[in-house]
């Protein structure tokens, strides 16, 4: 993404249409790097993130943008962490306080969750299960004094974690306390769901195989759909989210799954 501010000022319109661009694609973007692009200020940079939203071109997040499209394609995992980190990392933090020392239990693959592994640096004796490559690396560095199982398999490229009959065996054999799962979309129409069947399959059967359900969920991924539904709201115990989520979303939350622990990180 380039990051040079123009020779001369660009109109409204122009300077709008090339944010919607450089969104495009890089699927994210920061309102540092609208200023330092544009060499306008930080409230003329939300200002205009507010204008292309409601022109349903962009979707906001704290701190910046992101594609509409981010939710309703999978993005390899080298491009996913950088989107709504801000509020992943809020996110995360707030289910590591979940956590306690001695826990055991299976961390979904996920950006997000990889986040929420580095947020329990300073936990000890924990058991995490995770098919996830790069969660079980972080996990490892930072939590010397705590077990990690990685679940085999083969590795899908481009998303650092195994899939297929190997992990799905593994699983089959285990009953554990708790599972921490994320996803790609959630509404109240579909509830949970995926971009691949496969994947929709794996995250019913994590949830079949452990007694406490907690999902991580950032709010750019409320209030949309991907392709396959593989979990109720009902189906869950805790949903860690963040504040962006809207007030429409927070009244049926409290109507619709009263039983449902919500946490606004």
């Amino acid at each position: 993404m380039s990051t040079q501010s123009p020779s001369q000022p660009l109109f409204l319109e122009e300077r709008q249409q090339r944010i919607q661009e450089m969104v495009e694609e890089s699927s994210t973007i920061t309102i540092a790097q609208i200023v330092d692009a544009f060499g306008v200020s930080a409230a003329t940079a939300r200002k205009d993130l507010r204008e292309l939203e409601s022109q349903g071109k962009v979707r906001r997040t704290h701190g910046g943008a992101m594609s509409i499209e981010s939710n309703e394609r999978e993005l390899r995992a080298a491009t996913s962490v950088s989107v709504a980190h801000e509020e992943k990392v809020r996110v995360a933090h707030a289910a590591a306080k979940l956590v306690k020392d001695g826990d055991t239990f299976i961390v979904q693959a996920g950006t997000t969750n990889l986040e929420f592994v580095r947020a329990l640096r300073g936990k000890h004796n924990l058991t995490i299960i995770t098919n996830d490559t790069m969660i079980s690396t972080e996990a490892d560095a930072l939590l010397p004094d705590s077990s990690v199982i990685q679940l085999g398999g083969r590795i899908r490229e481009g998303f650092h974690y195994t899939e297929g009959v190997v992990p799905t065996r593994e699983v089959d054999q285990l009953m554990v306390p708790t599972v921490y799962l994320c996803t790609n979309a959630f509404s109240f129409e579909q509830g949970f769901s995926a971009h691949r069947l496969e994947q929709a399959a794996w995250l019913a059967q994590l949830m079949e195989h452990s007694r406490r359900h907690v999902i991580l969920l950032d709010s750019t991924k409320m209030g949309v759909s991907a392709a396959v539904h593989h979990n109720d709201l009902s189906d869950f115990d805790v949903l860690v989210t963040d504040t962006g989520v809207s007030e429409e979303y927070r009244a049926r939350f409290a109507s619709e799954a009263p039983n449902l622990k919500v946490i606004y990180a």
